[in-house]
């Protein structure tokens, strides 16, 4: 259980700020930096990494990325797009899991990551007009 520091809300506080960014902890402590100066890097990435640790943000590992965060903790999946790089949720459906896997291996089965790639609208748009 980790104390409630000034530090730590000040820190939450900045990554429910950028709540659909899904941010890395350089980019979280840019901003706790410009709001708050006297925060250090160090606390930053250590309160993160706690955070997550115990479930109150959710680390999201993506392949070929650096670990981002994200605020929301419910059940969802995530999509980068492959140009710009933003990254996007993806709402879990009912039955997401019926039928994907069959679990032989004696774990029981706490967590599923699944991260898909496309573009995104604004980078399909672009595409679309240098076509042209």
């Amino acid at each position: 259980m980790q104390r409630n520091t000034i530090q730590r809300k000040q820190i939450m506080d900045v990554l429910l700020s950028l709540e659909g960014e899904h941010p890395c902890a350089e980019r979280v402590y840019e901003e706790v930096h410009s709001r708050y100066p006297t925060v250090s890097k160090a606390t930053v990435y250590r309160i993160l990494k706690d955070e997550a640790a115990e479930g109150k943000v959710l680390g999201v590992d993506i392949p070929r990325d650096v670990g981002r965060y994200d605020s929301r903790t419910d059940g969802h999946y995530h999509i980068k797009c492959r140009v710009c790089g933003k990254v996007a949720d993806i709402e879990k459906g009912d039955r997401a899991f019926d039928g994907l896997y069959v679990n032989n291996s004696g774990f029981e089965i706490e967590n599923v990551t699944l991260t898909f790639s496309g573009i995104c609208s604004e980078c399909a748009k672009k595409a679309e007009q240098n076509k042209i």
